[in-house]
């Protein structure tokens, strides 16, 4: 064989273990994500309850989330509310379910009840403290706030003036407008006053500052300073009235529809002592069947995405909430208009757990305020009634 023979076969010998090392140490390297041969992304399914505009701004939102987490794969399903808590038990029960529920804070409380979710795989730094604790349950946060609202009085600047105090608001004002009476929307001024549902571990729903701030409800139905409207929104807006209660997420409707107005807190009007029942909470929390080590990266990677500012900012161009997290009123257009007051009120807002026997409580005070208020019972009876009935809603299984 000459030598130049030689020479080729022995080149084309190590060119062959050449290609053999590659191919063997490129199946040997760790697969990198998005690559060909990379692992393939984790699927995250979300239900949601969400219709309209604001189903429509989470589908554009989860889009930019996937595009910016190739990783995972984010499919969302529409649950009705009213189907929501039945269909996710049922789903769970076989073993099946989605990785994240986003719902509002009662169907989340129902879902906790039944033993379908986890303690939060994500850990939200940025939550109000009120949001937050109404998810907490035996000390362990089992959802995380995404959207919220809270009350605020708004006045019309054309025919208004800022009030003083609640004197000088039911003084010869032109009164107030509400939707509806109940506690979370007077919470500010009932406990403000004085009004308690718990002393010492024991209901006392006719505690006398609860009953004398019902006597003053009724006093200003009487003199037709207080008005219990369905449509208080319409006549806040037609001019109708001058002041209204309502959520601070209705302040875009009012500029759309060119009205003159602002706003303050209800505290302002007990001299900061009050504090807000944030009963409206849209949460995001995660199934106690899909989060487990292997899934809880991606579900921790779309949580966080879900909690930015920018996100929270479009569900609530889109709808009628509010973003549940400081971190977006810290933001530059959060400086101006309803914002600062809400973040003020949320900042102080009734810490109340989700296990909290208060909750079981309001409801019955919420019946006694509208017996009252319709002439069924005396101030006094209404709420005498309610605390009958209190020892019987606190023994009650069910619901936390």
């Amino acid at each position: 064989m000459s030598s130049r023979n030689f020479l080729c076969k022995t080149t084309i010998h190590w060119y062959c273990i050449l290609a053999i090392f590659i191919l063997v140490t490129g199946c040997t390297r760790t697969p990198q994500v998005g690559q060909p041969g990379g692992p393939a992304p984790a699927v995250v399914e979300i239900w949601h309850s969400l219709q309209g505009a604001e189903a429509d701004a989470l589908q554009g939102q989860i889009q930019t989330i996937t595009k910016a987490h190739p990783e995972v794969i984010i499919k969302l399903k529409y649950e009705p509310e009213q189907n929501f808590v039945a269909f996710s038990y049922q789903a769970e029960a076989g073993g099946e379910g989605p990785e994240i529920f986003i719902a509002s804070r009662d169907i989340l409380r129902q879902l906790y009840g039944q033993g379908a979710l986890a303690p939060t795989a994500y850990v939200d730094q940025e939550a109000f403290p009120a949001t937050l604790a109404g998810f907490r349950f035996r000390g362990v946060g089992y959802a995380l706030p995404w959207l919220t609202d809270v009350p605020l009085v708004y006045f019309r600047t054309d025919t208004a003036s800022v009030p003083v105090d609640l004197a000088d608001l039911f003084s010869a004002k032109g009164g107030i407008s509400i939707t509806s009476l109940d506690t979370a929307t007077l919470s500010a001024w009932w406990n403000g006053q004085g009004g308690q549902l718990i002393k010492a571990g024991k209901p006392v729903m006719d505690d006398p500052n609860n009953v004398a701030f019902l006597q003053q409800l009724l006093a200003w139905q009487s003199a037709k300073v207080l008005r219990v409207d369905p449509n208080a929104l319409t006549a806040f807006v037609s001019g109708q009235t001058p002041y209204l209660i309502a959520g601070a997420s209705q302040a875009k409707l009012l500029t759309q529809q060119n009205v003159p107005w602002a706003s303050i807190p209800l505290s302002t009007l007990v001299s900061g002592q009050g504090q807000t029942l944030v009963s409206t909470i849209v949460g995001i929390a995660n199934s106690e069947v899909a989060t487990n080590d292997a899934m809880r990266p991606a579900i921790q990677t779309v949580e966080k995405a879900l909690l930015a500012p920018g996100v929270e900012g479009a569900l609530m161009q889109a709808g009628s909430f509010l973003p549940a997290n400081m971190g977006y009123y810290r933001l530059p257009e959060a400086q101006q208009g309803v914002f600062p007051q809400a973040n003020s009120a949320l900042s102080k807002a009734w810490s109340l757990e989700g296990d909290a026997p208060e909750w079981k409580l309001i409801p019955l005070q919420d019946e006694a305020w509208n017996n009252a208020l319709t002439g069924s019972a005396s101030p006094q009876d209404a709420l005498t009634s309610a605390q009958g009935k209190a020892g019987s809603a606190l023994l009650a299984k069910g619901q936390p």
